[in-house]
């Protein structure tokens, strides 16, 4: 007599993932088509360009130009990268608005403007830098 112990007709305690891969199937797909509509971004305006100034030294602003051969200028008046620092803090020393404006040649090479912008910002002579848009 042997016992043959196959299998009993008892329930099974499987877990039966099919419904759980069809919910998992319909997410993907619905965070797929959701993800394109989703995309967020910055919402800037940029000025138009304004025509020139027929009279451009009743202006306040004091602009910094950088030509393409790395020569500097503020407000037309050459000034070299050495002196750049002397001149500026002159400048800003008894004015309220500390504001810059960079007008740099497309040419110029990156380095030249940065040490330009670190020279202005340094010992609290500039606060504020905008960029003159050609």
């Amino acid at each position: 007599m042997s016992m043959d112990v196959k299998s009993s007709g008892g329930p099974k305690s499987d877990i039966n993932i099919t419904p759980l891969v069809d919910i998992l199937l319909v997410l993907l797909i619905i965070f797929m088509v959701i993800t394109p509509i989703m995309q967020k971004g910055f919402e800037t305006q940029v000025p138009p360009k304004a025509p020139p100034s027929s009279n451009p030294s009743n202006s306040n602003a004091i602009v910094l130009q950088i030509g393409a051969n790395g020569s500097m200028a503020i407000n037309k008046g050459p000034v070299t990268m050495q002196d750049l620092g002397e001149k500026l803090g002159a400048i800003y020393a008894t004015r309220a608005d500390k504001v810059l404006f960079v007008d740099a040649d497309d040419k110029v090479a990156y380095e030249t403007v940065i040490k330009a912008l670190d020279i202005a910002r340094g010992q609290g002579k500039v606060e504020t830098i905008g960029f003159v848009l050609n």
